[in-house]
């Protein structure tokens, strides 16, 4: 028996880092589990991402497919070297050759160059002066970890600035007639998805998602969006209703603006590898954010007092929010529902117990009246459904068994109640999701760019998901033997995670009350420098007199940037 793990990533900006130490713990745990013989195997084989997160999906991906020793030392791994060691300030900013100066404040290239270290590098032959940048030869060693399936599905959720047009058919009044029409929309939020496994380690293909991954996290105003061909035969495409369109080049920036939360995600490429009962059976979720699942609502706001600035902050919260908790909701009402059917489902077990034949007769009887009402003439639905019904429950009386005629009234019932609820093996899921709580963290301020500023936040950040995770797993194997708890928990077989020295690490550096103040000056002033040049390039770009662009920067924005930067 293997059990699947989907793993969605939000975004995050700097507290990628965050997201980093998360992950290395349950990878970590889901190895120690998978290297015990005697254990059944967990695998990954999904990931989805936003933002940050989509580009940290993309190199676990790879990693876990084709180079599992990247994910192991708790600062040697592959997602500790990207958000920890390597995306600082001054690399950011930075320009390379390539950066377009016009559209962002933060280069481009220094991300790509970030890229090209630790997910494409592996298709050159060596980055040394002396040698060609060719690529190598193939087969290329495969070490896939003990904690990956043979294909994982990633995907990452993106933001198509052009647009992709979806119509439906209607009858529009034209000119003297009602004549047949098209009701268009052109939908922005966008998403790349694709199926890896060893036939998909080769350059052109990880080149691909490299782009898109940068396209993935391309933050408005701080980066460029990123430019990608995009196919109207893929299933993100064809395969979701989208009018037809050649080979088109898209441009894409952050995908956390319009979903933030890729769980949707995640649950939809999961359910293209579930097909059976046993398969939803043995699926789990994982969901990391460093945001918490906190209430958003203004209650405070009121239109009739607002002014102008007040109005337009509230309108563009509303906005943002949007993309958020939907997906959440309607997952733990249907989680709810399913526990409620299993618990009414033991009350009329324990009845049966003590029910006589006769009765069983005619109970059995109105039950076969509501089966036709339910189900129709849809015979096929009904018996799989039973089939099963009957394979899930019967461990339940496993111990005390039902007579058959008991047995068959009591998974009919359950059938009718759990098909007219419109519930079914897909509904219920197990979702852990590990987030932090407000002022954990040290890199959040800033729009959570400061921990870009100082390695020393993005360590204390990478640490408290680290912390985070191994509480999560703690709990997950006190839930395993708590019989109090219903729902299915990951069949984990390991030792409790001893996570008491990263609790003092954290408790005694204060790291979590970080402000700008506490940057290095020399970073701040040169911060400060680089938006001063972004400034008058963007202001000169839009056609402003130099008069007016030296009056703007001095009396307008420079005193804001100075408060922000703390200089």
């Amino acid at each position: 028996m293997t059990y699947r793990v989907a793993i969605a990533i939000s975004g995050a900006v700097s507290l990628g880092s965050y997201e980093a130490g998360t992950l290395y713990e349950i990878i970590k745990a889901l190895k120690e589990h998978n290297e015990n013989p005697a254990n059944p195997k967990i695998e990954i084989d999904v990931l989805t991402g936003a933002s940050a997160g989509g580009m940290t999906a993309a190199m676990i991906a790879q990693k876990l497919l084709y180079d599992g020793d990247a994910l192991s030392g708790e600062n040697t791994n592959v997602a500790y070297e990207a958000w920890v060691k390597s995306v600082d300030i001054n690399g950011l900013l930075t320009p390379l050759p390539g950066d377009n100066a016009k559209n962002s404040l933060l280069s481009n290239g220094f991300v790509k160059t970030i890229a090209d270290k630790l997910i494409n590098s592996r298709y050159v032959k060596s980055s040394s002066p002396s040698a060609a940048q060719t690529p190598l030869p193939p087969p290329l060693v495969q070490t896939p970890h003990v904690a990956s399936a043979t294909s994982i599905r990633l995907g990452l959720a993106m933001s198509n600035l052009n647009g992709v047009d979806y119509e439906v058919d209607t009858y529009a009044y034209l000119t003297e007639t009602l004549g047949k029409g098209k009701f268009t929309q052109t939908r922005h939020q966008d998403r790349y998805t694709v199926t890896l496994d060893n036939t998909t380690d080769n350059q052109a293909v990880w080149n691909e998602i490299s782009a898109a991954a940068r396209g993935c996290g391309a933050f408005p105003v701080a980066f460029s969006p990123v430019s990608l061909t995009r196919n109207w035969m893929h299933g993100d495409y064809r395969g979701r209703g989208a009018v037809k369109f050649e080979n088109s080049t898209f441009s894409f920036m952050d995908g956390g603006a319009f979903n933030n939360y890729p769980l949707g995600m995640a649950v939809s490429l999961a359910e293209q590898n579930d097909t059976s009962y046993t398969d939803y059976e043995n699926r789990f979720y994982f969901y990391i954010s460093p945001n918490p699942r906190e209430s958003a609502a203004n209650p405070e706001f009121d239109a009739s007092t607002a002014s102008f600035a007040d109005s337009a902050k509230q309108m563009l919260n509303s906005v943002f929010l949007q993309s958020g908790f939907q997906e959440w909701l309607i997952q733990e009402k249907d989680n709810e529902k399913i526990l409620r059917l299993d618990k009414q489902a033991d009350t009329l077990r324990e009845k049966l117990y003590t029910t006589s034949s006769e009765e069983v007769f005619a109970e059995q009887a109105i039950i076969d009246s509501m089966i036709g009402l339910v189900y129709g003439a849809n015979e096929a639905e009904y018996a799989a459904d039973v089939a099963r019904l009957a394979t899930q429950y019967r461990v339940d009386v496993e111990e005390k068994p039902l007579p058959p005629s008991h047995f068959k009234l009591w998974i009919d019932t359950i059938a009718v109640l759990e098909h007219a609820a419109g519930l079914g093996p897909t509904n219920l899921k197990t979702i852990y999701t590990i987030t932090a709580k407000k002022d954990e963290l040290s890199g959040e301020l800033l729009g959570a760019f400061l921990g870009f500023f100082d390695e020393r936040f993005r360590q204390y950040d990478y640490e408290r998901g680290r912390l985070n995770a191994m509480l999560t797993i703690n709990g997950i194997l006190d839930k395993q033997r708590d019989e109090a708890v219903i729902q299915k928990q990951l069949p984990l077989n390991i030792e409790k995670r001893d996570h008491h020295s990263i609790q003092q690490f954290l408790d005694s550096s204060h790291l979590n009350h970080a402000s700008m103040a506490d940057v290095q000056y020399e970073n701040r002033q040169l911060a400060y420098k680089r938006v001063k040049a972004r400034f008058f390039a963007f202001a000169k770009d839009a056609g402003i007199a130099s008069v007016a662009r030296f009056f703007a920067w001095n009396f307008i924005v420079r005193k804001t940037v100075k408060k922000v930067l703390v200089l």
